[in-house]
């Protein structure tokens, strides 16, 4: 039995054939998208991109014709310039004072790590040793801390294992005004054309046998019984030998009175963010077609603006185009008092200062939504703490899965890789060939 809709639980269902409750009406968790007054946005942008073309063709293939394919076109707003995302590809754009130090000290980073001349004790070393302090202190760290809202010192090293690191002539050439281009896996990337990312998840959920996607059915209680698992829902009482559960790890507590108090305090140390999405409406055309744009700076509240009409043409009303601002706290709570009208308003003034859209580009209107859980935080310790959550519900024959499951930052072809090797685990022999010719049935349907 799965517990959870979303992109983790319906990529399961597919490979297993296991029923799936979920406690919302539309399958898709995290991944479903808004559709209002002819205008369509995700929770935050969601593209589909993987390194692994296997995954790729698997979700591509889901979609059939529905695809619409974009090449990156990203930017980091750093001191009032607009530089090439990855920064460390576009150190020309700089000023020639930042430009300097910055290349200074990239190059001394390099030559102090191949003479083994620096210690790597947590994050903020590391991003110093890797891209040199001038450039974390400009950019890496307060980007990282206005994402995270945890100091650079106070997160997990498991970061640095998601972060490319480009070769020293790249960026030697970048400085000096040569084209380069970095995190090529994210260079080319595809999006539904009709439907948002709800499209995918609409796929995967069509391709699961109705009287297995069990929707608008919350869980309120799971036991230990007889050997087995007992799950109470809101519709009734079911019992499985095995779960595998993408249910926030911070609602377990709850749902499981037999938790030890060990487990409970493990789970509690865990760190979840929130996130606000302001989706802003312009008449006009969208000049640029940035696909997102990075924002350090502090007094700005969004980290990030994307663009959802250039992810597809179609996500907004002809001759209008969206900018969608996110904005992370580690709780809602933080922004209870600040009214939508007020980040509306906010945003779109830093979007007009900023220079981020025109001011010929007239103003239609604006949508404000806010996301309990968004991201996970990978702070200093984790890991065990994780282990030992893992570790106890596997004892009882519970798999923690997905992105909030089991407090892994995955995206949608994380999801689907970690199914993947679930599947194989629980004894379902998929081969990579299966999987293809799998995924690319559900896209001819």
């Amino acid at each position: 039995m799965i517990l959870g809709g979303g992109a983790s639980g319906l990529s399961l269902s597919l490979l297993t054939g296991a029923p799936i409750i979920e406690s919302e009406r539309t399958p898709g968790g995290h991944a479903v998208s808004t559709e209002i007054d002819g205008y369509t946005f995700d929770r935050g942008p969601h593209i589909i991109f993987s390194r692994s073309k296997l995954l790729l063709e698997c979700m591509v293939n889901s979609l059939g014709k529905n695809v619409h394919e974009s090449t990156r076109n990203n930017k980091v707003f750093v001191r009032g310039k607009l530089l090439k995302y990855p920064i460390e590809n576009d150190l020309a754009g700089l000023n020639q004072s930042d430009k300097i130090k910055c290349l200074i000290g990239y190059v001394e980073a390099q030559i102090a790590n191949a003479g083994g001349l620096r210690q790597t004790r947590d994050l903020a070393d590391w991003f110093n040793n890797s891209f040199g302090i001038d450039l974390t202190e400009l950019y890496f760290r307060p980007y990282n801390e206005k994402v995270w809202k945890v100091p650079l010192e106070n997160l997990s090293m498991t970061w640095s294992e998601r972060i490319p690191r480009p070769p020293l002539e790249d960026v030697v050439r970048s400085a000096m005004g040569e084209k380069t281009e970095g995190y090529v896996h994210q260079l080319h990337y595809h999006y539904p054309l009709n439907g948002g990312y709800s499209a995918l998840m609409r796929a995967w959920a069509m391709a699961i046998d109705p009287n297995l996607l069990n929707l608008d059915e919350a869980v309120l209680k799971i036991e230990t019984i007889n050997g087995g698992l007992q799950v109470v829902t809101s519709k009734g009482m079911r019992t499985a030998k095995r779960i595998v559960s993408t249910i926030p790890l911070s609602h377990l507590p709850e749902l499981m009175p037999e938790m030890p108090i060990a487990v409970i305090q493990a789970i509690s140390r865990l760190r979840t963010n929130s996130t606000i999405t302001v989706t802003v409406a312009f008449k006009g055309t969208d000049l640029n077609q940035w696909t997102a744009v990075y924002l350090p700076e502090v007094d700005y509240l969004p980290n990030r603006i994307s663009f959802p009409t250039v992810f597809s043409p179609r996500n907004s009303p002809v001759g209008q185009f969206l900018v969608q601002a996110e904005i992370t706290s580690p709780s809602l709570d933080n922004f209870k008092d600040m009214s939508d009208q007020c980040l509306i308003e906010h945003v779109v003034h830093g979007l007009r200062l900023n220079k981020l859209v025109s001011d010929e580009a007239e103003f239609v209107t604006a949508f404000v939504e806010r996301y309990q859980l968004a991201y996970v935080v990978y702070t200093k310790g984790f890991e065990d703490d994780l282990a030992l959550v893992v570790d106890w519900a596997k004892s009882l024959g519970i798999f923690l899965h997905g992105r909030f499951g089991s407090h892994n930052y995955l995206n949608v072809d994380g999801c689907l890789e970690q199914s993947i090797g679930l599947a194989r685990q629980l004894g379902n022999g998929w081969t990579d060939e299966d999987l293809v010719k799998r995924f690319t049935q559900i896209g001819e349907v």
